[in-house]
C-alpha cells in the first residue's frame, strides 16, 4: 500500500492552536482527516465543558458516532460515546442502550437523550472505568494493527443497523498515531486550564491550624484519610474457552492487565502500545524485573505476555508503579495506588477451581 493512496493526516501543534484561538472560541483541530473516520481535538467555549479528543465519523452528512477521550478531576481519563442523526426526534433524558460488535465480543453501551437529535454515554451512575472498557473495546477493535474491525452499531427500536467499514491497516497505523498525539495535546491543555486556575486563587497543601497555631491533638472525622481512588477494574467473563478473569488499568489509550482461568497460566495483556512480536521486562519500583515475550493476540488484539509470576502481582499489591517497557524503548508506567483489593479478588478468582 502506498503512501499517497490515503488522505494525510493534518496536525496543529497546541501551541499554535492556542494562539489562533486564543484558547476562548470553541473550535475543533484535525490530526487526521479521511474516512471513514476522522479526529479532532474540540475545545468548547463553556467553561463548565472539558475539552476531549474525538475519534468520530466522517462518512454521513445526516448522521455521526464519536468516540470521544476526556480528562476529569485529579487526571481521570474518561472515554464517552455520542451518536447522533439529524431526523431523530428523542424523548428528552430518556435513556436507551446500543451494542456493538467487538473483537471481544458484544458490548453494550447505557446512553442519554440530551437532545432531539443526540445520544449520549455521560450517564452518572455507571462507573467511569466501565465505560473506558467497554467504549475502549470498541475503539481497540476499529484499530486492531492486524486486522481492523467494522464498527456495527445495533440500536433498540426501529433505527436500522449502522454499519462503520473497516480501515485498512495502514490507515489503522496512522490513525492510532494521531490519536496517541491528539491525547498529547489535550493533557498539555488540561494542565494549562489547571494551572491558570491555580494561579488566580491562594492554596496551601496545609490544613487549618488551631486556635493555640499548633495542631489539634485528636484529628477531626472529616479529617480521616480516605480510601485512595484506583484506576484499576476486576472482572470476570465466559470466553471460548471458559470462565476468564481480568485485572486492568487504562495510561491514556494503552490498557495494561492481567488475564487467567482456573488451572491454568497467568497472562499479561497491553494493548496499543506494541507492534510485531515483542520482549518486554516487568518492573515494580526498585523490585527485580520480570522479561517476557509477546505476539498479537488473534482473539483480543493486544499483546499477550506470557511466563511471568504471580510474585509478581505480590510486589504490586505493596508497590507504587508498575512499568513495561520493550525492547524498541517502548515503555508505559502505570499506578499501583488502591490495585492491592483489585489484585486480591483477581488472585482469588484465578486460583478458584
Amino acid at each position: 500500500m502506498r503512501l499517497f493512496d490515503h488522505l494525510k493526516p493534518f496536525a496543529i501543534s497546541l501551541s499554535a492552536f492556542l494562539t489562533a484561538t486564543g484558547g476562548a472560541a470553541a473550535s475543533d483541530t484535525s490530526y487526521y482527516s479521511g474516512k471513514p473516520w476522522e479526529i479532532v481535538l474540540h475545545v468548547p467555549d463553556a467553561q463548565n465543558e472539558r475539552p476531549y479528543c474525538a475519534f468520530r465519523t466522517s462518512l454521513w452528512e445526516k448522521r455521526s458516532i464519536s468516540i470521544e477521550k476526556m480528562i476529569g478531576a485529579g487526571d481521570e481519563v474518561a472515554i464517552a460515546l455520542r451518536i447522533q442523526k439529524d431526523t431523530w426526534q428523542l424523548p428528552d433524558n430518556q435513556t436507551t442502550t446500543v451494542a456493538a460488535d467487538t473483537l471481544m465480543g458484544m458490548v453494550e453501551v447505557p446512553m442519554k437523550a440530551i437532545g432531539k437529535q443526540e445520544l449520549y454515554s455521560g450517564l452518572p451512575t455507571v462507573p467511569v472505568l466501565l465505560y473506558n472498557a467497554v467504549i475502549g473495546a470498541m475503539l481497540d477493535s476499529v484499530l486492531a494493527a492486524r486486522q481492523p474491525q467494522p464498527l456495527p452499531i445495533k440500536f433498540n427500536g426501529n433505527e436500522p443497523l449502522w454499519t462503520v467499514p473497516a480501515l485498512d491497516r495502514f490507515q489503522a497505523f496512522e490513525m492510532n498515531d494521531a490519536f496517541k498525539r491528539c491525547a498529547l495535546d489535550l493533557g498539555g491543555l488540561q494542565s494549562k486550564t489547571e494551572q491558570d486556575d491555580s494561579s488566580q486563587k491562594v492554596t496551601s497543601p496545609f490544613g487549618a491550624a488551631s486556635p493555640a497555631g499548633q495542631p489539634s491533638a485528636q484529628p477531626s472525622a472529616s479529617s480521616q484519610p480516605l480510601a485512595a481512588p484506583s484506576d484499576w477494574e476486576f472482572y470476570t467473563r465466559d470466553e471460548d474457552w471458559g470462565p476468564t478473569c481480568f485485572a486492568q488499568t487504562h495510561r491514556g489509550i494503552v490498557m495494561v492487565g492481567f488475564m487467567g482461568s482456573p488451572g491454568k497460566d497467568l497472562v499479561g495483556f497491553v494493548s496499543s502500545l506494541f507492534s510485531g512480536d515483542t520482549r518486554a521486562t516487568w518492573h515494580v519500583d526498585d523490585k527485580p524485573a520480570y522479561v517476557s515475550d509477546a505476539s498479537e493476540s488473534d482473539y483480543f488484539s493486544w499483546h499477550e505476555f506470557g511466563q511471568l509470576p504471580m510474585e509478581l502481582l505480590d510486589q504490586m499489591a505493596q508497590g507504587t508503579e508498575l512499568a513495561v517497557t520493550g525492547a524498541k524503548g517502548e515503555r508505559v508506567a502505570v499506578s499501583l495506588t488502591g490495585a492491592a483489593d483489585v489484585l486480591s479478588k483477581f488472585k482469588g478468582c484465578f486460583s478458584n477451581p
